[in-house]
């Protein structure tokens, strides 16, 4: 009857893998392990009723293995999950961490059990709800997951609820201001035919500071030489000299910088709220987080393609550090998760943020997000999934009211 434990990921572990959850599932057995039936999992923004949570798992036997959620499935087999169940991704379920998920200790034993023997081999972390789902699913030899009805991330039938989710864009206060973003685009001479008209159609007069980075001058768009070479590769010297750019010269004062590539879709708008939640004079480094190496000492990082948010003081602090690229063509994105946590400056994440595209996500996943970022032309129609999932409208800009989308098929 006592009140639930309450456990911080953040503050739990030492380490940089503390966010992808299994690295702990040997502290949660040790310490939970016997006198607890349960362990659930939910985000900041989840709400939860707790009796009516003690209710709904109290009709699982908890000396058995139980993996509940609210179930997702891909539509279509997805980069992001490695093109994983390619004849019928519909089968595997995996769980909405908006919505609460839950693991019988039993359950939980078992994995700690099979991490003591089994360190975990995946280098990069890149949906971590899939890949948590996969890891305990043991090709076929563990528990599927349960749905489980009461978790929930509307607030429609409320009443049968025992979690919810607010879908609103966090806004802690003024969004910043226009003038205070500033928008590098990289860019190379062979996309500026195809993809900079997007921008230039979609997202770019959100910006009041933007500028396109190139390996060739093009007066017509503007574009900006940096003297750096394209590569096929990463693009981590074209990404450090926009840093210095930044620093140095184009913009001496303002507080916040946003990289993104040229065929990033991006709500200015947005972001603009999302970044009122953030002290500028702090070092943030801000955007979809993935991790690589993280069972073996390795680090997060900020996927580029879905843009990556830097406050003037990380970049200071970066550029102060003796940490560069290995090579022109490293992966940026890699080189500055490394780079950050070698300084100690965490990565920040926020799911709102998004490497590929709209249909590379289960519809209800999106359905409870107000999402700031998409990434990738492939097969879309980019102006139309701008239009669709990422223009301001003026229902949008009236404070605290639910803006309800036609979202098609995209």
């Amino acid at each position: 009857k006592e009140l639930p434990t309450v456990l911080l990921i953040h503050q739990m572990d030492g380490h940089e893998g503390a966010w992808t959850i299994l690295p702990l599932m040997r502290d949660f057995s040790v310490t939970y392990g016997r006198n607890s039936s349960w362990i659930f999992f939910c985000e900041e923004d989840t709400r939860i009723q707790v009796v009516k949570l003690l209710e709904t798992l109290g009709r699982f036997d908890g000396s058995k293995e139980w993996f509940l959620g609210k179930a997702l499935h891909d539509e279509e087999s997805t980069i992001i999950h490695h093109y994983a169940f390619a004849e019928n991704p519909t089968v595997f379920k995996f769980p909405d961490f908006a919505a609460g998920w839950a693991l019988s200790i039993p359950l939980v034993n078992k994995l700690a059990k099979k991490l003591k023997s089994e360190p975990l081999k995946s280098d990069f972390t890149i949906d971590l709800k899939h890949e948590i789902a996969l890891y305990i699913w043991q090709k076929g030899e563990g528990p599927h997951l349960t749905p489980v009805p009461e978790f929930c991330t509307d607030d429609v039938n409320v009443n049968h609820c025992a979690t919810t989710f607010s879908n609103f864009l966090p806004l802690c206060g003024e969004p910043v201001k226009k003038e205070d973003v500033f928008v590098a685009v990289k860019t190379c001479q062979k996309f500026h035919g195809d993809r900079i008209p997007v921008v230039k159609q979609t997202w770019e007069t959100e910006a009041a500071l933007i500028e396109y980075y190139s390996d060739y001058a093009d007066i017509s768009i503007p574009t900006i030489d940096l003297g750096i070479p394209n590569t096929d590769r990463g693009h981590c010297g074209k990404t450090f000299a926009i840093l210095e750019r930044f620093l140095n010269g184009s913009s001496p004062r303002t507080p916040w910088l946003v990289i993104v590539d040229d065929d990033t879709l991006i709500s200015i708008f947005r972001l603009r709220k999302l970044l009122s939640c953030y002290d500028p004079n702090e070092p943030v480094f801000l955007g979809e987080r993935y991790g690589y190496g993280l069972g073996t000492g390795g680090y997060s990082y900020i996927t580029g393609g879905g843009g990556m948010v830097f406050s003037r003081i990380a970049v200071q602090k970066l550029l102060a550090s003796k940490c560069r690229c290995y090579s022109m063509d490293a992966p940026d994105d890699m080189v500055l998760g490394m780079c950050f946590s070698g300084l100690g400056i965490p990565i920040t994440h926020s799911p709102l943020f998004h490497q590929a595209r709209p249909m590379d996500y289960p519809k209800g996943y999106l359905s409870h997000q107000i999402p700031v970022s998409f990434h990738k032309h492939w097969n879309i129609d980019p102006v139309k999934v701008y239009f669709t999932w990422l223009a301001p409208n003026t229902e949008e800009s009236l404070k605290g009211k639910k803006v309800e989308y036609n979202r098609e098929d995209l």
